[in-house]
């Protein structure tokens, strides 16, 4: 069951993607209501970790590509259930936190 255990090892990854994702917000919004500078630049190494890293739109490619090979079987579908749906639920928590976070950035940052 490779889609079970992609599954608890996506998990893992789209938590280091939100935890980048929320951390760069705080750290932002911290150094424009405090003007904590090395807030600033904690933010600003820790944007790599969701602006350039694709780790959570892979571990869901990957998942589905996973999934809809292993549904054909029954005894696999049976065993998946309705788990595969977390992958669509990962994507578009992915593109919420995404978009939030460079609209955060843009906003603390003075961005465009």
């Amino acid at each position: 069951m490779k889609t079970i255990k992609w599954l608890k090892t996506s998990i893992v990854l789209q938590s280091i993607f939100a935890f980048f994702c929320i951390t760069s917000s705080l750290c932002f919004a911290i150094n424009r209501y405090f003007d904590l500078s090395i807030f600033f630049t904690l933010g600003n190494t820790l944007v790599y970790g969701w602006l350039i890293n694709p780790i959570g739109l892979i571990s869901v490619v990957v998942g589905l590509i996973l999934f809809f090979s292993e549904k054909s079987n029954n005894e696999n579908r049976k065993i998946i259930g309705k788990k595969w749906i977390l992958f669509i639920v990962f994507f578009v928590i992915d593109i919420l936190l995404y978009f939030t976070a460079g609209v955060l950035l843009a906003a603390f940052t003075g961005g465009v």
